[in-house]
């Protein structure tokens, strides 16, 4: 049930609410969802034509911390940041600023108004806006592209390779087209990316979803909309894995994407995967697999 109302509230929100961007001509460096150490990336980080942060609604700024604040209660490596809570219990936090931002200056902000500029306070690698909203009601972080607005975009996702590992092995092994296995249980899992529009043709990105078919069913289907705290992790809503169970090794993009059991037959696995603009990439493998 309570998924069924995040999904209504994702879909609502594009009414109710008219989010702008934080920076001028957003260039996306790094996705909502994608490995960030032993975390999700819990927002998305981004650059602009000019170094002015945008508040992306209007709102009341319910928290701020300045780097070199010694007394802070919140260690953080957002480094100088900004909270600011809108309607609906909508709270967006704004990381990485340079040293002068609104903070103690002002409680109310409007959409569009300056909070302050791009930095590199924090932990962060580089200059760029780290941005991230929550869902205070439901306690869960929204990917943003859900409520901002579509930018251009028309690169495809890579499906590199498909991974086999029988259940009880040390390692996975790269599945070839036609490959035959014997039956049993077995560990799936891909290296899935989305390319960065407008910074390079290898810069890599989360995707927005992927899904696999066995025999034309669908199977596992992973969507990066949002990432709640289970336990003492922080998980992906979709599938409620962590990182350490999501992403296998030190493989920033190869996913576990389920364990099958393959009886004696000759199956067919699609994996499609596309991003938030609806670029798509399809590949399929067969197997067959015999006792």
């Amino acid at each position: 049930m309570k998924n069924i109302f995040l999904i209504c509230f994702f879909f609502n929100s594009f009414f109710l609410f008219s989010l702008q961007w934080p920076v001028e001509n957003p260039v996306v460096a790094a996705n909502f969802g994608e490995r960030s150490g032993n975390y999700y990336n819990a927002g998305i980080k981004v650059t602009g034509e000019s170094t002015n942060v945008y508040a992306v609604d209007r709102g009341e700024v319910v928290f701020y911390q300045r780097e070199n604040n010694h007394f802070s209660a919140l260690p953080s490596g957002l480094g100088n940041f900004i909270a600011i809570e809108h309607d609906m219990l909508l709270r967006t936090i704004y990381g990485h600023l340079a040293d002068d931002f609104i903070g103690e200056k002002k409680t109310n902000v409007v959409a569009g108004e300056v909070i302050g500029e791009i930095g590199n306070s924090g932990s962060g690698n580089g200059r760029y806006l780290y941005l991230e909203l929550v869902d205070m009601e439901l306690r869960e972080l929204i990917n943003p592209f859900l409520l901002l607005p579509a930018i251009d975009d028309r690169s495809r996702p890579v499906i590199r390779d498909l991974f086999i590992k029988e259940s009880g092995a040390e390692s996975y092994q790269v599945l070839a087209n036609n490959a035959g296995i014997t039956t049993g249980k077995y560990d799936l899992s891909a290296i899935v990316y989305d390319i960065a529009e407008n910074i390079s043709n290898t810069h890599q990105l989360a995707p927005y979803s992927i899904r696999m078919y066995i025999n034309g069913r669908e199977f596992s289907s992973i969507i990066y909309n949002s990432i709640k705290k289970s336990g003492d992790y922080l998980v992906l809503s979709s599938n409620n894995r962590s990182v350490n169970d999501y992403y296998i090794g030190n493989e920033n993009w190869q996913v576990y994407l389920g364990r099958f059991d393959f009886e004696t037959d000759v199956s067919v696995i699609r994996i499609v995967v596309s991003d938030f603009r609806n670029n798509e990439s399809t590949r399929e493998f067969r197997i067959t697999s015999q006792r």
